[in-house]
């Protein structure tokens, strides 16, 4: 649905540049112990995405293996907010309003790692602590 009067790349660059650039102004070694996530105040276990923020800090950081030990999925989540971000950018400087849709194999290049990503991290996060 869309709304009239919304510019969607307006939104889509003030929300990732605004994440990109908080993850740019934290201190990388002063968030390394950070739990930001809900579920894991909630239930004292971590969700599948606990590690995110601290994995944006440590990639803006160039620590990608810090990244990867906070959580395996945050390049591949950063990379599509950077893709966004870029893509955004491109169609504002062009006076476009809406982003144009992204391309069918650079989707599906993204898409399959990512899940497999999430699954496991669900899979290790909560079927092998909660329930077995």
């Amino acid at each position: 649905m869309k709304w009239p009067g919304i510019n969607a790349a307006s939104i889509t660059a003030a929300v990732t540049s605004g994440a990109l650039v908080v993850s740019a102004v934290l201190p990388h070694g002063r968030v390394d112990g950070m739990k930001l996530c809900p579920i894991f105040h909630l239930t004292g276990y971590e969700c599948p995405f606990c590690g995110m923020s601290r994995g944006f800090v440590a990639i803006t950081h160039f620590d990608i293996p810090s990244a990867l030990d906070f959580n395996p999925g945050s390049p591949l989540i950063y990379a599509s907010f950077v893709y966004l971000l870029a893509t955004s950018i491109q169609a504002l400087r062009n006076g476009e309003t809406q982003l144009k849709p992204v391309p069918k194999p650079l989707y599906f290049a993204w898409l399959l790692p990512t899940l497999l990503v999430f699954s496991y991290m669900f899979y290790v996060r909560i079927v092998d602590v909660w329930i077995l």
